[in-house]
């Protein structure tokens, strides 16, 4: 594939679709620094395209160069038609660098785009964790469910939040309400599962399994 994206490259040197294609396998192939020059290239040709500003993000996370990651993934963020996605990987730099506060931030812009964004979830959790915020986080999860009671996504993770305090009784209820919204939502099973258990209810968690 790249000595595709370089052929064609060589016959249209200007091409920025084609040279995002070559800088995103560069990437995919780790050669990271020769990616970023790639980007650079872009960059200058289209200084505005949020494509080349993530793309660029990308590189210099795996890079673990998080400052520049955070820069670029910030002058995508007005430009982009996914906010939530730009929201969590600017969280993920935070978070990398051990700033919680920083990254929690970013998550919950990222769930308030999209509360079906499972991974900002998990991760919005775990920084509250580190933080020993989980407690009083409990009515930042129970404001979505006010706002929409009959989201099985709202349940759901307010029972995440739940079972990692081991509340797992107000939990398995979380779930409860996620399943009966949803009957086939395989996470909140999974979940009310694992709560179960907890409570040593083996009979109950095999069933839910």
């Amino acid at each position: 594939a790249l000595k595709a994206a370089e052929l064609s490259v060589g016959q249209y040197p200007f091409a920025t679709e084609l040279l995002l294609l070559k800088a995103q396998l560069l990437s995919d192939l780790n050669r990271h620094e020769e990616a970023l020059i790639v980007t650079e290239t872009l960059t200058m040709m289209q200084p505005t395209d949020p494509e080349v500003l993530c793309l660029r993000g990308n590189i210099h996370f795996d890079l673990e160069c998080f400052d520049e990651a955070i820069e670029d993934f910030k002058l995508a963020l007005p430009l982009t038609s996914e906010p939530d996605e730009l929201n969590y990987n600017i969280g993920l730099a935070y978070q990398s660098k051990s700033q919680f506060n920083e990254a929690i931030q970013y998550y919950k812009a990222a769930v308030e785009v999209n509360l079906h964004h499972d991974s900002a979830l998990y991760e919005l959790a775990f920084c509250l964790e580190a933080l020993d915020e989980l407690e009083g986080s409990l009515s930042y999860y129970q404001k979505f469910i006010d706002e929409d009671p009959y989201s099985e996504y709202a349940w759901y993770n307010l029972g995440i939040v739940l079972s990692k305090l081991e509340r797992y009784k107000e939990a398995i209820a979380a779930y409860e309400y996620a399943i009966a919204i949803d009957e086939v939502f395989s996470s909140a099973h999974f979940n009310m599962a694992n709560a179960l258990m907890s409570l040593e209810k083996y009979t109950q968690a095999i069933d839910a399994y």
